[in-house]
């Protein structure tokens, strides 16, 4: 019997690496998706002890559904991670909403020609199911499921630099993940669709080869530990926990529509310094409380249904002081 197969795109990204390293070890074969042909090079050295199930295919315009359709012959899941990522652009609509959108819109159409495909699993963010200025914000209570449309005004401006970058990128995952929602009630697809929605992702980044290459949610934990104050928020989820979440949605009986948030319990900032400090005393750590406010995340589907064991923040803590050469 030949071995399922999962199609995924953004596997060359911090969470698609690991993704990738689940699925493969949990026997599956793969066709991952590339952007440029030399790519394939630089991933099949990645996972070299798997190239006999591994198939890369080059999709440079994933807005075009025509992209997708060549590509999913064959193919028994799908996995999709790719978005565009802040910093990407100025233009709130053709820079972050359209691409998010019409990537996810294009392959969750051109699906439905593929009478084999069981599941498609959409990675989505917990900044879909919050207003753009979260990202700001001290307290913030979040539960999936609800169906509640987030409101966008687009027309009222966006800050610059880094934060209007963040909010830009929150209203792409709020407009990708209602075209999800649309799609769902308008199509009703032969396929279970899924929705993953981690919170900040962290961990070990196996694209990071030197202290200096550290970026995305790391280099803001690192910032953070290097500063008085947190610079994120303290809804953390270990990278692997995310891998594993999309290997436990292939293998779970899970009904269509349904809705994952993916996030340990709330980290405490006091416990992060204490640690940091005893453990790491080299690292030299700044941060000092109090420390106000906290987020609340409610993961009880995912505890419930896909049954995942989260990953502690002393294990996230050490995955990204090691990377940092201490």
């Amino acid at each position: 019997m030949s071995r399922p197969v999962v199609f995924i795109t953004g596997s060359t990204g911090f969470i698609g690496t690991h993704v990738v390293i689940a699925t493969l070890k949990a026997g599956y074969g793969v066709r991952l998706s590339i952007r440029k042909a030399e790519q394939e090079a630089g991933l099949r050295e990645r996972h070299a002890e798997f190239n006999d199930r591994i198939e890369t295919v080059v999709v440079s315009d994933m807005s075009k559904r025509e992209s997708f359709k060549a590509v999913l012959q064959g193919v028994d899941f799908i996995f999709h991670l790719a978005s565009p990522m802040p910093g990407s652009g100025s233009d709130v609509k053709k820079d972050y909403i359209e691409p998010a959108v019409n990537a996810t819109e294009s392959i969750l159409y051109a699906a439905l020609d593929f009478p084999q495909i069981q599941k498609v699993v959409i990675v989505s963010s917990i900044l879909a199911l919050t207003p753009v200025t979260a990202l700001g914000s001290k307290v913030v209570k979040v539960k999936d499921n609800t169906g509640e449309v987030i409101p966008v005004d687009l027309n009222a401006p966006f800050p610059d630099g880094v934060r209007g970058h963040g909010m830009k990128y929150a209203a792409s995952k709020i407009f990708a993940h209602q075209a999800t929602r649309e799609f769902m009630k308008s199509h009703r697809p032969h396929y279970a669709l899924i929705t993953l929605h981690p919170v900040f992702v962290l961990g070990e980044n196996l694209l990071q080869t030197t202290p200096e290459e550290i970026h995305g949610m790391n280099a803001l934990l690192w910032a953070s530990i290097n500063s008085e104050q947190p610079q994120i928020a303290n809804a953390w989820v270990h990278v692997r926990d995310v891998a594993d979440a999309h290997v436990k949605a292939l293998e779970t009986k899970i009904a269509s529509g349904t809705e994952f948030l993916l996030c340990r319990p709330p980290v405490s900032w006091e416990g992060v310094a204490r640690f940091v400090k005893t453990e790491y005393p080299a690292v030299g750590c700044k941060l000092e409380g109090p420390f106000e406010g906290g987020w609340e995340i409610d993961t009880s589907s995912a505890d419930r249904i896909l049954g995942l064991k989260w990953r502690s923040e002393e294990e996230i803590l050490r995955d990204v002081i090691r990377q940092q050469g201490f």
